[in-house]
């Protein structure tokens, strides 16, 4: 289905920016009250995580054409089920202090899993016909 193809790509398109905004943050200075939404609103995060999880699964059960029809297109669905995760436990109402502290002793970290989102986006984006497994 062309919707989940162009909602996975969107999805970790905007987890990437959402990473990568602490890095960069003047080119990407569009995406800080995205960033700031995502951390202070427990719905926001919430509507985020199922959304992600659910994208995920239908991905994996709804490949793109000429994919296998169980397994789907597992690369950007493992990155779109961490990224769900990894959000959910760093932005969750218990733990505002240590992401505070995760963030800035981790930079390089993040930047790095930002540009691995990118580049799953990018290849599920330009090449949706190649079985990544």
């Amino acid at each position: 289905m062309i919707q989940l193809y162009l909602l996975s790509v969107a999805f970790l398109v905007f987890s990437a920016l959402v990473l990568l905004v602490d890095s960069y943050r003047r080119p990407l200075s569009f995406m800080l009250k995205a960033k700031s939404k995502l951390r202070e609103s427990s719905r926001f995060l919430s509507a985020f995580f199922i959304s992600g999880i659910v994208l995920a699964l239908l991905l994996l059960f709804f490949p793109m054409y000429p994919g296998p029809a169980i397994i789907g297109d597992i690369l950007p669905s493992a990155a779109m089920f961490y990224t769900s995760f990894f959000f959910r436990f760093l932005y969750g109402e218990k733990n505002k202090e240590r992401s505070n502290s995760y963030f800035t002793l981790r930079k390089a970290r993040l930047r790095h899993t930002g540009f691995f989102l990118l580049s799953a986006a990018l290849i599920h984006f330009l090449f949706p016909w190649i079985i990544v497994l």
